[in-house]
């Protein structure tokens, strides 16, 4: 199963609808097949709220777009509807409903029972115990989502380290998961400093924190949280391929056209990588031609290398340097990690495909 890609567009917020109709056809065009939205925004205009949100779906699912609405009570009150009444909202063409808050566990698994929906948990929240008591209560599993929050206030983001237990926790009943990202085009209001599910992606480039959740293979979904990314935004995520783990890197000044043809190959690490770097087990086998020594350069953490004639039968060996090494004349530096993807490394495992992006110097 692929990792799908999102957008989210929030209705009830004085967007013009031109404005969301352009963006919804532009995103569709790079691949992205779903739609967040939520029915519960406290700055959203209540007035407005479902006829705006009866064109969005509208026109989205002409698009083909599959649509997750995020809901509370609250929004059982904008839109003048009750639990009983529900099925209201698929006449309108969502697909999914994710429970944000004020449902129970009874509530939960009835509405997966009962309803036409699939039913998505906030992945951030549920436990382990509510989570077996709703999978106990009969339901078909198969029409369970999970969906991790996002964050407005600074600060306040998940920790890594908390996202993995609650994804590892849900993935282990076969429950697919999702997390947002931040945009940095037009970060969502009131505070616009970014939605991201992590603090730690909140500032970074959604590329890269794009690559940072399809190398956990911890989501099966990734959303910009907030509204209207740009072109650029939209077309590095889905250009993201979630087999292979890409660095962005910085070329060395001078490398050969055979050293480049090795370094832009696919790779993979050694199911045995040495202790201080990952090692490609395609490289060598690739080179074709002599590879000349060069003046020898720092193999500092991210120092991408490889071996030249002087290394004898290991001419083409293609590493990256994880732990600082010592100068060594028999290894060319081609190319250099950039600063930002760094902690990539990390997730770049025994038998983990690899391969490099090339970047301008800043």
């Amino acid at each position: 199963m692929m990792v799908e890609r999102g957008i989210s567009i929030y209705v009830g917020m004085g967007d013009k609808e031109d404005a969301i109709r352009e963006y919804l056809f532009s995103a569709r065009q790079y691949g992205y097949s779903r739609i967040f939205t939520s029915l519960h925004i406290p700055e959203a205009d209540s007035q407005n709220l479902l006829r705006e949100f009866t064109k969005l779906v509208k026109y989205a699912k002409q698009l083909g777009f599959r649509i997750t609405a995020d809901i509370s009570p609250v929004s059982f009150e904008l839109l003048g509807i009750t639990s009983n009444n529900i099925d209201d909202l698929f006449r309108l063409g969502i697909d999914t409903l994710r429970l944000d808050f004020g449902f129970n566990f009874q509530e939960t698994a009835r509405l997966v029972k009962e309803s036409k929906f699939n039913i998505e948990l906030n992945a951030s929240t549920i436990d382990n115990k509510t989570l077996s008591t709703i999978v106990n209560e009969g339901i078909d599993i198969t029409r369970l989502r999970a969906c991790h929050n996002f964050y407005p206030r600074p600060e306040t983001g998940l920790s890594y380290r908390f996202f993995a237990e609650q994804s590892q926790l849900l993935h282990h009943y076969g429950i697919p998961v999702a997390a947002f990202i931040a945009s940095h085009n037009n970060p969502r209001g009131p505070i616009n400093e970014g939605v991201p599910s992590l603090e730690q992606h909140r500032y970074l480039n959604p590329v890269i924190a794009a690559k940072h959740f399809l190398a956990s293979k911890l989501v099966d979904g990734i959303i910009f949280g907030d509204p209207f990314a740009s072109n650029e935004e939209l077309a590095g995520v889905a250009a993201l391929d979630e087999h292979c783990i890409e660095l962005a890197v910085e070329i060395k000044l001078g490398i050969s056209n055979m050293e480049r043809a090795i370094l832009f190959a696919r790779h993979t690490n050694r199911n045995d990588p040495g202790e201080h770097v990952i090692r490609s087990q395609e490289a060598r086998g690739l080179c074709r031609e002599t590879i000349m020594k060069r003046s020898p350069l720092p193999r500092v953490r991210g120092a991408v290398t490889i071996d030249n004639v002087d290394y004898l039968r290991y001419m083409g060996e293609l590493q990256v340097v994880c732990n600082e090494l010592p100068i060594d004349a028999r290894t060319n530096v081609v190319a250099q990690v950039i600063q930002e993807e760094l902690f990539l490394l990390e997730y770049i495992r025994p038998g983990c495909s690899f391969c490099f992006k090339e970047v301008t110097k800043k």
